[in-house]
């Protein structure tokens, strides 16, 4: 084994300074030498090194570093650590000063014999290399194996060592590697062969290497293998060879003519195409000069101009006229691209031609007979125009001067300087045109925008082709343009007329004659879908069930109008309400070809005016209960008072004292009875001001588990926030009360209520059914809301029934269980604190309150003096 020198290696490592040897990579490599390296301080204390400098110096290294290094009894002469030369060396030992000032330290190397074989040497670099190595004995037995190795087999490491290889990989393995370690240790030489094995399932290919290793006494006692998977390498290779043939298959059966040149123009690959074209064999061909069959002096610019391509242009055209050997002309056309290396330097040119004597011919002949033909230019219906390349108009026949606004087309030609560019009234159009004119050498039916002489704007479809001179250089534009502007007009009218249909808030429905769908916008599939925001219609044709029904058809069957209110079942289940106005649709002939349908959701706002007709119900009652709570009151005063003198007056034995105290408490409760009258209609005497809602609620929470069946779970969800109203402390109270008694009842079997309190920050906005008292919610006031609520798990209400509920003496309970004024106590009060109640029900799912009531603004806080 070749070792590094110890005064080179203690040098190298010294520069590394008093941190060396405490990183890595320096740390694991200096690990597996075999020369002892080692670092002391000042005061030759070992401070750290590899496993031969520990075992030499790691004890009592403090007096003894100069015989254990150099074989010296006393210290050496020159030691760098006092103050001697920076670097002291023998054969086998060296010490390196780590910095200029001598008490920085010293790093020590010193050589001894290593050993046959130490795996703890070779692990620590070969633990991390990718190719699978393990050393077996002469007996084929493992002294070590890296994690590579360990990895491909799936067997620890620990397992590994000491087994033989026939128990891991089976006596076929075996065989076949006890036939390399002989061919080894016959020749003395490693040995290598790529092998394929099975790992995992799969077959996969290995580059293997079979490696002797000797001892110290030059006797070969260990042999080494290396397992160095090429799967992917082999893979590659197999597919890159399949790329080259599938390419040079591709190339020769190629129909266009392909060749590839040299940096000077030569041939060195030419297809079987152009060996076909010329008569020539491919082997003849290659090695000659492109275009060497031209004259020199046609040939010579035509390779200038392919020698001038640069990155920023790396293609050009070329075409020419060739003479075959068999006396035809052709004439060929060839597009020519120059490959640059990374330096910008070309490493070939690649040339693809076609055989374009056809169109060439037809070139000729269009020449020819261009005289024969100036007629149609004149009279033709559609402009012609020819531009030279700086945009000047060089031809034009009068049609195009007349949708130009010009007189003749002698007006046209006296234009100068750019009049391609001035006429346009789009730019970025003009700069496509040109784009797509230099990329395919046409443009069809390309539309623009350009301006007339007086100004108008009109619409152009042009054609037009690039028309180059002998040389490959534009020499004209040429074409046809046509008028599209009535077109284009309509076209635009249509899709106006379309996107106000798709838009429109409306839906419109085409149905034919047989009443089968042919067209619905967006806004008739969010109708029958589920409403506004809903974009699924489901089945749309089924829906039109509900709006065709049999007199409906049979009206438009005879050419009528229909229209009318149409409820129908929308996707989500829910039902709706709408407008809708069904007309034909006649053809010229006035044959009815189609049907078309309006449609207007009317949901929302019947649902409004259904609230609004219940609000102004219960504020004509409201009228009524307080006159006739009024009369009541003065009817009742008098019985009442004149029954209290007479039972003052009577003995308390006498029988008619029962009945007269029958009366004074029928009384007492018709005049509870008046009172909540007078509340209902806000006539009672209130004590109204600023007040706190947090603990009124919290505190009627509290009664009311007093007061409600013990199988009534009460569940408060009240907000701490400050919620401030405008209301009488009684009122609200009663309000809350009311409706958690009626929550109470509502589950006689038991069940849960749930009462809470927060902030809203606007009036209330149902998106579901539900009913209202109090203000109509079109007129509640914009600011924020305390939003109070109560629900139970009761046995719900109908639709009908909730309707009633806040209507006065409406109760659906047994007679003397109730007056039926609670709930239309909550209306009157409610209404007087300028809020509103929504109540939603449903039978079997309980019920829920909601009393929405404005909150006090809250004072902006003092801004505070900015003068100090």
């Amino acid at each position: 084994m070749t070792t590094a020198s110890p005064i080179r290696l203690a040098d190298v490592l010294a520069r590394e300074g008093r941190d060396v040897l405490t990183g890595e990579p320096s740390r694991t490599l200096v690990e597996a030498l075999i020369q002892g390296v080692a670092v002391l301080d000042g005061e030759r204390r070992f401070l750290r090194g590899n496993a031969p400098a520990r075992l030499r110096l790691g004890e009592g290294a403090v007096a003894s570093c100069h015989a254990a290094l150099h074989g010296r009894e006393a210290p050496c002469p020159e030691c760098p650590l006092r103050g001697g030369v920076r670097a002291f060396d023998t054969a086998h030992a060296a010490c390196v000063a780590l910095g200029p000032v001598p008490g920085d330290g010293v790093v020590c190397v010193s050589c001894e014999p290593p050993p046959a074989f130490d795996a703890r040497r070779l692990g620590g670099i070969l633990d991390f290399t990718g190719t699978a190595v393990f050393v077996l004995d002469l007996e084929y037995r493992f002294l070590f194996v890296n994690r590579a190795y360990e990895r491909l087999k799936g067997i620890p490491r620990e397992r590994l060592l000491g087994m033989s290889l026939a128990e891991t990989s089976g006596q076929e393995a075996l065989e076949r590697f006890k036939t390399s370690a002989r061919k080894v240790i016959a020749s003395g030489a490693p040995l290598e062969q790529e092998l394929r094995l099975a790992v995992d399932g799969r077959e996969r290919t290995f580059q293997a290497a079979c490696i002797p290793l000797r001892n110290i006494a030059g006797e070969l006692d260990a042999l080494c293998g290396t397992l160095t998977e090429i799967t992917a390498h082999r893979m590659a290779e197999r597919e890159l060879d399949d790329a080259r043939r599938r390419y040079q298959a591709i190339v020769e059966d190629q129909t266009e003519l392909v060749l590839r040149l040299d940096p000077r123009l030569h041939r060195i690959f030419v297809n079987r195409a152009v060996s076909r074209l010329v008569g020539r064999s491919v082997e003849s061909l290659v090695g000659g000069l492109f275009l060497e069959s031209l004259p020199e002096g046609e040939a010579e610019p035509l390779r200038r101009r392919v020698l001038a391509l640069t990155p920023r242009a790396p293609t050009t055209e070329v075409r020419h006229l060739v003479t075959l050997t068999d006396g035809r002309t052709r004439c060929l056309s060839w597009t020519v691209r120059a490959i640059f290396d990374d330096a910008g330097r070309v490493g070939e040119y690649q040339a693809t031609g076609r055989d374009v004597t056809a169109y060439w011919r037809m070139e000729r002949e269009l020449i020819k007979s261009e005289a024969k033909y100036r007629d149609i230019f004149e009279n033709s219906a559609e402009g012609v125009f020819q531009f030279d390349p700086y945009g000047a108009m060089v031809a034009c026949n009068p049609a195009l001067a007349r949708i130009m606004g010009y007189a003749s087309a002698e007006e046209v030609l006296l234009e100068q300087g750019d009049l391609f560019s001035r006429i346009q009234a789009r730019q970025e159009d003009r700069l496509e045109f040109l784009r797509l004119l230099a990329q395919n050498g046409r443009v069809f039916e390309y539309e623009m925008q350009v301006v007339r002489r007086d100004g108008r704007t009109v619409w152009l479809s042009v054609n037009a082709r690039a028309v180059l001179d002998d040389s490959g250089r534009l020499a004209r534009v040429e074409g046809a343009a046509r008028d599209i502007t009535d077109r284009k007009r309509a076209e635009e009218e249509r899709m106006l007329l379309v996107s106000a249909v798709d838009q429109s808030a409306e839906g419109l429905v085409i149905v034919s004659r047989d009443f089968r769908l042919e067209y619905a916008n967006p806004a008739f599939t969010q109708i029958v879908g589920g409403g506004q925001g809903q974009t699924g219609g489901g089945d749309l044709a089924g829906h039109l069930a509900s709006f065709l029904a049999d007199s409906v058809r049979k009206m438009l069957s005879l050419g009528l109008r229909w229209s009318g209110r149409v409820r129908l079942t929308r996707t989500s289940g829910e039902e709706a309400l709408t407008d809708t106005l069904i007309s034909p649709v006649r053809d010229a002939q006035g044959h009815i070809v189609n049907h078309i349908l309006l449609v207007r959701d009317v949901t929302y706002e019947t649902g409004l005016e259904k609230r609004l007709r219940q609000v102004e119900k219960l504020e004509a009652i409201g009228v009524l209960a307080g006159g006739v709570a009024h009369d009541f009151n003065n009817l009742l005063t008098p019985i009442l008072l004149n029954t209290e003198m007479i039972l003052a007056d009577i003995p308390w034995r006498d029988p008619l004292r029962k009945p007269l105290a029958d009366v004074v408490r029928a009384s007492e409760r018709a005049r509870d009875l008046v009172r909540q009258l007078l509340t209902f209609s806000r006539q009672g005497e209130l004590t109204v001001g600023p007040l706190p809602l947090t603990p009124l609620a919290k505190e009627t929470v509290k009664l009311a588990q007093g007061m409600v069946d013990a199988r009534v779970e009460i569940r408060a969800r009240i907000s701490e926030l400050a919620l401030t109203i405008e209301a009488d402390p009684a009122q609200i109270h009663q309000v809350l009360m009311n409706l958690c008694l009626n929550a109470a009842q509502a589950m006689p079997e038991g069940g849960v209520m749930e009462v809470g309190l927060t902030a809203e920050p606007g009036p209330p906005r149902p998106t579901g059914p539900c009913n209202a008292a109090g203000l109509p919610l079109t007129e509640l006031a914009e600011g924020p809301y305390a939003r109070l609520w109560v629900t139970d798990t009761g046995h719900g209400m109908s639709p009908d029934i909730c309707e009633r509920i806040f209507e006065p003496f409406f109760t659906t309970k047994r007679p003397g269980q109730g007056t039926g004024m609670g709930l239309a106590a909550v209306h009157g009060i409610v209404k007087g604190c300028g809020g509103a109640v929504l109540v939603s029900s449903a039978v079997g799912q309980g019920s829920t309150f909601e009393v929405f009531l404005p909150l006090i603004p809250r004072p902006d806080p003092p801004e505070e003096d900015g003068l100090s």
